[in-house]
């Protein structure tokens, strides 16, 4: 039976979206979990970023597929040149051969590509078209930036060495944690969402230290958090945080947000705690796999986390002002 796939006039968006997975696999793959991807919440230009667990660099990155070759056996990439909005982004081109990748693909930077295109005027829009080959020989302006399909985590610095650490099973603590986190991360992405300025990403798998990733899109930078919620009421004050010292990754970017939950009144405190990642071990104890970190909504236990505290209504702002 014939299983060749075939992408017709009208599916460009689902081929699109398929060499995107299929290049996010590749550098999974290739890298054995080194590059970690996070996609976007909100589309704005950028398909995924790329966390290099290596040296915590994280690359946004844009996809660009065709499904087919030109008589002359080359690749032709348009894109319109208002869809390129940071030189240092990387443009990945590729070729949807059926159901895989072909055995090139270009890897250049967003400002490299708009000086090598060729540039065109159409009815007062401006698009630029590169035009590769499958092979690595030839004199193509593009060959500097030719790398074969195997070699693609390469290109990003990817090289397959340490990568995610397996996480311990969360219940061992013996809390149900699962559904209250997860809404804790659903407030936060909420509040990030009243900003234009901030565009908020995803990590696929969530295996990482980074659970939301929060990109600045004027000064381009980034701001990883991981998020934590705990439940407290009348009963029982104590807030109780785990963390896994096996997957924590402390870093100058990356942040802990504590959310507290008032089951009493079904709803989170007023204000939250955002704790730099390479701070907050000296307010931790170790407990077996976990650094735990205890305080008291309210309370003085603790006070010098007051330094952290901001308030959840103004959270956006405050995320955007230490990016921008």
């Amino acid at each position: 039976m014939d299983t060749e796939v075939h992408w017709h006039y009208g599916r460009t968006l689902a081929a699109g979206q398929m060499a995107e997975f299929k290049v996010w696999g590749e550098l999974i793959r290739q890298s054995l979990g080194g590059l970690h991807v996070f996609l976007p919440l909100r589309d704005l230009g950028i398909d995924g970023v790329l966390h290099r667990l290596s040296d915590g660099a994280y690359i946004p990155v844009q996809v660009k597929a065709r499904t087919e070759l030109t008589p002359a056996g080359q690749v032709h990439i348009t894109v319109t040149a208002s869809s390129l909005l940071d030189d240092h982004a990387l443009v990945v081109g590729v070729l949807v051969d059926g159901d895989r990748l072909g055995d090139m693909a270009l890897v250049v930077d967003e400002a490299t590509f708009r000086q090598l295109a060729i540039h065109d005027l159409v009815e007062g829009r401006e698009y630029l078209t590169v035009a590769f080959e499958m092979h690595s020989g030839g004199t193509s302006r593009w060959l500097p930036f030719l790398v074969s399909r195997e070699r693609l985590a390469e290109r990003f610095g990817g090289l397959a060495g340490p990568g995610i650490v397996e996480e311990e099973d969360l219940a061992s603590t013996h809390e149900d944690r699962g559904r209250l986190g997860f809404v804790g991360e659903m407030e936060i992405i909420r509040r990030l969402a009243e900003s234009e300025s901030l565009n908020t990403f995803r990590p696929f798998p969530d295996l990482e230290t980074v659970e939301v990733l929060v990109r600045h899109t004027a000064s381009r930078r980034f701001l990883g958090l991981q998020v934590k919620a705990s439940g407290w009421d009348r009963k029982r004050l104590e807030n109780r945080v785990y963390l896994r010292r096996s997957s924590f990754r402390p870093a100058p970017t990356t942040f802990v947000c504590v959310l507290g939950w008032n089951r009493d009144e079904e709803r989170f405190q007023d204000d939250c705690l955002l704790i730099p990642s390479t701070e907050i071990e000296q307010f931790t104890r170790v407990e077996g796999p976990w650094l735990v970190l205890e305080f008291q909504p309210g309370s003085q236990h603790h006070r010098r986390l007051d330094v952290y505290r901001t308030q959840l209504q103004s959270f956006a702002q405050t995320v955007g002002s230490m990016l921008d």
